[in-house]
C-alpha cells in the first residue's frame, strides 16, 4: 500500500474522533469564511454610502429625527405646529425658498418626499411608512442607514408613466408580511397584487430591498397619488438637495439652514451614526474570524500531535524496513488533507446556514459565491499546512530504535 493510500485511510481508523474533528473544523472554517465575507461586505457598504452622499444635503423639519416629524409630538417647524401658530413650516413653500438662496445656481438636483405612517396591528411589524416621491427619484427607505438607494428585486421601479397613477412599489418585508410574497419574488407573483391606501386599491408594480427588515417595510407611491389619496395638504417630510460639487456643499448647507423650519444635514453628519453601526459590525466580524482562525489552528495541531504519537510505532516500522523520509511526509500530508478536505465540504453547508443567520440578525448581506468557496479552500489548506508541521518534523527526526523504545 502506498504512503498516500495509507494517509487517506488513516482518519477512518478512529471514526468517532474523526467525525467530531471534522464537524468542529467544518464549523470553524465555515464561520471563518462567512465572517470574513461579512466584514468585507460591511466595509464596502460603508465606503459606498460615503461615496454616494458626499454632495448630498438632507433637509428635514426642524427638530425632527429623520422620520419626517411623524412622532407623538410635532417638532418645531412642523406642519401641525406651523398651522396652529400661523408660522412658516416645512412645506412646498420650503421648495420655493430653496430656489431663492444665493448659491441656488450650484444646486444640481432637488428631490422632495412626503411621508405618512401606516400601522397594522395584525402583522408582526405593525409600523410601515408610506412615502410619496416623484417617479424616477431614488427610493430612499427609512432604516438604520436610510441614505442608500433601495434596489428593485422584482417587477419595476416607478417611472414617468406612473405620474398620478394608482401604483406602488413595496419593500420585501412588507410584501412578505402583508401580501404573502416570499423571497425570492418574481415578476409573475405581482400580477393582480394590490394594496389598500386611503380606501383606494393601488397596484403593486415592484418590490425593493435594502437588506434591512425595517427599511424593507415601506411603500413608495407617486407623490401626486399620495396627495390625492391621503390629503396631506402642502406639507413635506424630507427634501434632498444635491450640490454640483463638493466645494459648494458647505456654503449651500449654511444658506439652507437659514430657511425657517428647516434642519440641513450634510453627508458627514448623515453617515456618522451609520459609520458607528457598520464599523462595529465590521470589527466584530473581523475579530471573530481571527479568533476562529486561531481556534482552528489549535484544534488541528492538537489532533495531529495526538495522531503522531499514535503512529510512532508505525513510523518506526516503516523506517526500519527502509522507507525514506519523503514517504513519511506523504503519508502525513495525505492524512491531514483528507481530514481538512472533509471539513471543507461540511464548511460549505455551515457557511450557507450562517450567512442566513448573519443577514437576519445583523442585516449584513453575505453572498455565498466563488469568494466564499475560495476562503473555505484556503482555510482548509492553511489548517492542513499548520497541522502537518509537527508530524512531518517528528517523523523525519524519528529513528526506528527510538520508536521501539517509546512503544
Amino acid at each position: 500500500m502506498s504512503a498516500v493510500s495509507r494517509g487517506l485511510r488513516n482518519p477512518f481508523r478512529t471514526r468517532v474522533r474523526t467525525a467530531v474533528v471534522v464537524l468542529l473544523l467544518a464549523i470553524i472554517i465555515g464561520l471563518f469564511a462567512v465572517m470574513v465575507q461579512g466584514a468585507l461586505a460591511t466595509q464596502q457598504r460603508l465606503e459606498s454610502l460615503q461615496a454616494n452622499v458626499r454632495t448630498v444635503i438632507e433637509l428635514r423639519e426642524a427638530g425632527a429625527f429623520g422620520t419626517g416629524g411623524f412622532g407623538a409630538d410635532a417638532p418645531a417647524g412642523s406642519a401641525e405646529m406651523g398651522r396652529e401658530q400661523g408660522t412658516e413650516y416645512f412645506s412646498l413653500r420650503t421648495l420655493e425658498r430653496i430656489g431663492g438662496i444665493p448659491h441656488a445656481d450650484h444646486i444640481a438636483k432637488i428631490e422632495e418626499y412626503v411621508m405618512d405612517p401606516q400601522i397594522d396591528p395584525s402583522v408582526p411589524n405593525a409600523y410601515a411608512m408610506l412615502i410619496g416621491l416623484r417617479p424616477g427619484t431614488p427610493l430612499r427607505a427609512i432604516g438604520e442607514v436610510d441614505y442608500e438607494n433601495a434596489r428593485i428585486v422584482a417587477g419595476r421601479n416607478l417611472g414617468a408613466q406612473d405620474r398620478d397613477q394608482d401604483v406602488a412599489v413595496v419593500g420585501r418585508h412588507y410584501a412578505r408580511e402583508r401580501l404573502g410574497i416570499v423571497a425570492p419574488a418574481t415578476d409573475a407573483v405581482l400580477s393582480g397584487k394590490t394594496i389598500n391606501i386611503g380606501g383606494r386599491p393601488l397596484q403593486v408594480v415592484g418590490i425593493y430591498s435594502t437588506d434591512n427588515d425595517f427599511g424593507d417595510n415601506h411603500v413608495f407611491i407617486p407623490i401626486e397619488t399620495f396627495r390625492r389619496v391621503l390629503h396631506p395638504g402642502d406639507k413635506l417630510s424630507k427634501i434632498w438637495v444635491t450640490a454640483d460639487s463638493i466645494a459648494n456643499v458647505e456654503a449651500i448647507r449654511n444658506e439652507l439652514q437659514q430657511i425657517p423650519g428647516v434642519d440641513a444635514v450634510t453627508a458627514a453628519e448623515q453617515v456618522a451614526s451609520a459609520r458607528a453601526t457598520l464599523g462595529s459590525i465590521a470589527a466584530a466580524t473581523l475579530y471573530g474570524s481571527l479568533l476562529l482562525f486561531a481556534l482552528g489552528g489549535v484544534l488541528v495541531v492538537f489532533i495531529m500531535v495526538l495522531t503522531t504519537r499514535e503512529r510512532i510505532k508505525e513510523i518506526g516500522t516503516l523506517k526500519a524496513i527502509g522507507a525514506p523520509n519523503y514517504e513519511v511526509v506523504k503519508q502525513f500530508l495525505a492524512e491531514i488533507v483528507a481530514l481538512t478536505g472533509l471539513a471543507a465540504v461540511g464548511a460549505v453547508v455551515i457557511a450557507v446556514l450562517f450567512a442566513k443567520i448573519l443577514q437576519t440578525t445583523l442585516s449584513v448581506d453575505v453572498q455565498i459565491d466563488g469568494e466564499t468557496f475560495l476562503l473555505i479552500v484556503l482555510g482548509g489548506l492553511t489548517f492542513a499546512a499548520i497541522g502537518s508541521c509537527y508530524p512531518i518534523l517528528k517523523g523525519i527526526r524519528l529513528s526506528p530504535i527510538q520508536a521501539m523504545k517509546n512503544t
